[in-house]
């Protein structure tokens, strides 16, 4: 039986997963045998390095933990090694001090947050543990690849032959408010749930392949141009309609998130091994997270391959010095890089995971029932140019699988969809050869045309997603003002010291403790209007101050109940650093 993505009904309820791995897996084996290493890759060096921090313990004295029952405890007792990572990405943290969801911490040694990675995906809905239906295969399918039945679609499909943008906003904002009672005053008032309702969800899915992260971008470009133009009320609600509907799609994503993730943990630590029956094979939607599992593996380190080549096929010159910087995987320039980029260990992961995904592919118990959508990913791979891709797509395809190119063509958005909200380091890469698929297919169709266009890609004052950009004052010290005022360097000389000698002597003050004075010795500095150099300006008008329109509500959301909530995270950094101050100070 085949099925496809439209014929999916609706999932209301995300129901249990099953502890995962990430990425990081056991052992991969390519070529030349690469061992104990990532799915993703690390080099020789970097696994010894590995090894011997792992035999040294955790890297955090014991007194992070209890620094008075410390030698007291045994082994056992003695808490495991935790791996973090800043804000703004995630990392597995070792055993079972896991939590179930991911979940932020303070790092009480650095003051910095942290987001310590949990063992299932969180639908953001609930904030909690996503839950994979427990009514069977099919069902869990539909939950991958989720839509609404027929008679919930020809209510709220909008039509892509004239909607516009200002008709998705409404119909949005129509559909996601809903009465909330203050438990106060016990009064409703219309607005936006924590729990987005059906209605919404319903929407969104009937309409995803025409939303996705494109509305996403629009929304956001829409609130800053309010903002831009000092109208704050409608910029507050645009914002709670973009959260709104980034949670909505989001939650829509995380069985598919969850369903990947499993599959990493079956794909990893088989990394190199060519008998995919013994680990690829199970239920439909088991198969389909493996082949996207492979196939992504596929697109990132063939993409590893065309960096590495043009690392070390071009030479670096003055005129090219910033394009090769860009290039690649910035991690190669570390003293000991921990990733894999040199070109002859990239070819030969590639070729590994080109071979895994072949095998797949041919073996028709693994391969041949998967969505029509996505074996046409593969079909398409070995087709060059978007005129024989068409043509392919309606003479070939299609009759062979009973499907009609505008369903394949809405399936492989609702594909790009889902991958744009995996991470983007491994799955970007799918993602964007996903998306190139999706343009080349729908070239001559009513596909073709995207009412997004004038807001995302017209940077014209007359634009309607048009927002006001402007250059603002920094501070002093800051790297920003050094680097305005610096003049070039001449042969032989060393440049402009002043500014750099001040931020070098303050950075060291704050590292030893020094930098403390008296209430009495401290002298106010103030940042007066400066000229922001043309270059950096590029026209651009100075100190417009819209962007502080919305206050600190900006790191909130304007939800924060407890002022204490209303803290940045930089403010922990001042605290850590004040009191080493005074630690140096009383030394």
């Amino acid at each position: 039986m085949k099925v496809t993505v439209l014929s999916y009904a609706s999932i209301s309820t995300l129901l249990v997963g099953v502890p995962v791995s990430a990425f990081t897996c056991p052992s991969i084996s390519t070529a030349r045998s690469i061992k104990s290493t990532s799915l993703f890759g690390m080099n020789r060096k970097a696994r010894r390095m590995e090894k011997k921090s792992q035999a040294q313990g955790n890297s955090r004295p014991g007194s992070f933990y209890d620094p008075d029952d410390d030698d007291e405890k045994s082994d056992e007792d003695k808490p495991k090694q935790e791996d973090f990572v800043s804000a703004a990405s995630v990392t597995d943290v070792q055993g079972d001090v896991r939590p179930p969801v991911s979940t932020i911490v303070l790092d009480e040694a650095t003051g910095i947050e942290r987001i310590q990675q949990g063992q299932f995906v969180m639908d953001v809905a609930t904030r909690k543990a996503v839950k994979l239906s427990d009514l069977g295969p099919i069902y869990r399918l539909a939950q991958m690849f989720p839509g609404v039945p027929p008679e919930v679609r020809e209510k709220h499909r909008l039509d892509k032959n004239t909607v516009e943008v200002p008709e998705i906003v409404d119909k949005l904002r129509q559909l996601c408010l809903a009465p909330i009672k203050d438990e106060e005053t016990g009064e409703e008032t219309m607005g936006y749930p924590t729990k987005p309702n059906e209605e919404a969800v319903d929407f969104v899915l009937a309409n995803r392949d025409m939303l996705g992260p494109r509305m996403t971008k629009t929304l956001g470009r829409l609130k800053l141009r309010a903002q831009s133009q000092a109208n704050k009320e409608e910029a507050l609600e645009l914002r709670r309609l973009w959260k709104h509907y980034m949670i909505i799609n989001e939650s829509l994503s995380a069985p598919f998130r969850q369903m990947l993730m499993d599959a990493e943990g079956n794909v990893g630590p088989n990394f190199g091994n060519l008998d995919l029956m013994s680990f690829c094979n199970g239920e439909l939607y088991q198969r389909t997270a493996n082949y996207l599992v492979l196939k992504g593996m596929v697109a990132h380190w063939e993409k590893k391959v065309r960096d590495a080549e043009y690392f070390e096929n071009t030479e670096e010159t003055r005129t090219n010095f910033i394009e090769v910087l860009m290039i690649g995987d910035p991690k190669r320039f570390l003293p000991d890089p921990p990733i894999i980029f040199r070109f002859d260990e990239v070819v030969r992961i590639t070729l590994m995971a080109q071979n895994m995904t072949a095998q797949f592919v041919s073996t028709p118990e693994l391969y041949n029932d998967l969505p029509p959508e996505v074996r046409f990913v593969e079909a398409a791979s070995f087709i060059k140019g978007g005129t024989a891709l068409r043509k392919f797509l309606i003479e070939d395809f299609c009759p062979a699988e009973g499907v009609t190119p505008d369903g394949v063509r809405e399936g492989l958005r609702r594909l790009e969809v889902q991958l744009s909200n995996m991470q983007i380091d491994p799955y970007g890469d799918i993602k964007n050869v996903v998306g190139r698929l999706c343009e080349a297919v729908s070239v001559g169709t009513e596909d073709a045309r995207d009412p997004y266009i004038p807001y995302l890609n017209n940077l014209d004052a007359t634009s309607p997603g048009f927002f006001q950009t402007y250059t603002f004052n920094h501070d002093r010290q800051s790297l920003v003002r050094f680097l305005d005022n610096a003049k070039e360097i001449q042969q032989g000389g060393i440049g402009p010291t002043g500014n750099l000698l001040d931020q070098l002597s303050n950075e060291a003050n704050n590292l030893f403790g020094l930098g403390k004075k008296s209430e009495d010795t401290k002298t106010k500095v103030t940042d007066e209007d400066y000229k922001v150099p043309d270059p950096r300006a590029a026209g651009r008008p100075h100190n417009l101050d819209w962007l502080d329109l919305l206050g600190d509500e900006e790191m909130t959301g304007g939800f924060a109940s407890d002022p204490e909530d209303e803290v940045y995270e930089s403010d922990n950094w001042r605290e850590v650093i004040s009191k080493r101050q005074r630690i140096g100070g009383r030394q």
